[in-house]
């Protein structure tokens, strides 16, 4: 039995590295997982990146970011496995959201939240008055992609007309409750705590901006993959057992009881199981919003690696001009997604399944890059 320390985030997408540590799937293949609930992604990097934790649940962009050496030390990390699609939204502290809703755009569509935001901002610009302040967990992290393209579809400059910080997932809500922020992107359950708490709106769902957007993956340091090869097979079968397993409805409320155990996301089952399926309440007391693929844990080919949302996340980097674009950049950038790892554990055709475009919106007529020079 190879004994494994995997960290993880109190999010909802961590699911499958619970269900697999917890409910066999690691067992079955001679692995015994201990989970580490850490506070921050930077915290999630720095252990991977010097030996203390084997893998963890990681932010897709986070993978990529430390291996091309952006924001920190360059540390090479390989993803061979997909965690999940999805699973974010953008939520608005009740002042400015009512303030939006003054503007007279139709809230019930991307484009609308976004010129309405862009309003508002605008109008506090011409009273003199601060800028609003939102975060995201982490720089490099599908949560600032997803804020930063509302904000330019809403006409403003994420870099001047706005403060963009950072605040690890357990804190925003406290964030946005204090004044400290105006409105977050983050991972699910935080948003649902932010409404259930009073102290913030849903604005939008994440595939309500991005369709199938690449969120977490496993990640594992370089040294690792090569080093013990068989065991990380072992891991990516462990791992996609535990996905299928965690997919399917009718495990939903076992999964959520499981998830909302202390040592895990310590939050309560009955608003877990409605993460898992997509319902999330907008406005405390109503106004629910339904979307199936709010959190993708399987479906459709989406545990395999796929270097098209590497390159899509590469994209986004040089979008938000965290970095130029180059030709050998972008290579290295796919080369930390590995479906041959991931064919190889399962026995599968090289090709693997079909994914989603990573590149489809549903952001009213706002259109996403197609390439990673755009």
């Amino acid at each position: 039995m190879r004994r494994l320390a995997i960290g993880f985030i109190p999010l909802t997408d961590a699911a499958v590295l619970v269900a697999a540590a917890e409910l066999g799937f690691a067992a079955a293949e001679g692995l015994e997982i201990d989970l580490h609930r850490e506070v921050s992604w930077a915290n999630i990097r720095d252990k991977v990146s010097v030996g203390l934790l084997d893998g963890a649940h990681m932010l897709a962009p986070l993978a990529i970011s430390s291996s091309l050496g952006l924001g920190h030390v360059r540390v090479p990390l390989v993803a061979p496995f997909a965690l999940n699609l999805n699973g974010s939204a953008i939520t608005i502290a009740h002042p400015i959201y009512e303030a939006m809703e003054a503007t007279g755009h139709d809230l019930l569509s991307g484009l609308g939240v976004a010129q309405a935001l862009g309003d508002v901002v605008r109008a506090r610009q011409a009273q003199g008055l601060d800028r609003l302040s939102f975060s995201t967990v982490y720089p490099f992290s599908t949560h600032t992609y997803l804020l930063r393209h509302v904000l330019v579809a809403g006409g403003l400059d994420p870099d001047r007309d706005v403060r963009l910080v950072v605040v690890p997932p357990p804190f925003t809500v406290e964030s946005l409750r204090s004044g400290l922020i105006h409105g977050f992107c983050v991972g699910s359950p935080w948003n649902a705590v932010a409404v259930e708490a009073g102290v913030g709106r849903i604005a939008l769902l994440g595939p309500e901006i991005f369709g199938w957007a690449p969120e977490k993956v496993l990640g594992v340091h370089a040294r690792f993959a090569e080093a013990e090869p068989d065991v990380l097979r072992r891991l990516v079968r462990a791992l996609h057992a535990a996905a299928r397993w965690s997919d399917d409805a009718a495990n939903h409320a076992e999964l959520a009881q499981l998830l909302s155990a202390p040592q895990f996301v310590g939050l309560p089952a009955d608003m877990l199981i409605r993460m898992l399926e997509g319902r999330l309440n907008t406005t405390q007391g109503g106004q629910p919003r339904e979307h199936s693929d709010f959190l993708v844990l399987h479906r459709g080919g989406a545990s395999r690696p796929d270097i098209r949302h590497a390159s899509w996340i590469y994209a986004q980097m040089v979008r938000a001009g965290q970095t130029e674009y180059s030709e050998d950049a972008a290579r290295q950038a796919q080369a930390v997604y590995r479906p041959d790892i991931y064919d190889e554990a399962l026995g599968i055709d090289a090709v693997g399944p079909s994914l989603g475009d990573p590149v489809n919106t549903r952001f009213g007529a706002t259109s996403m890059p197609k390439n990673s020079q755009d």
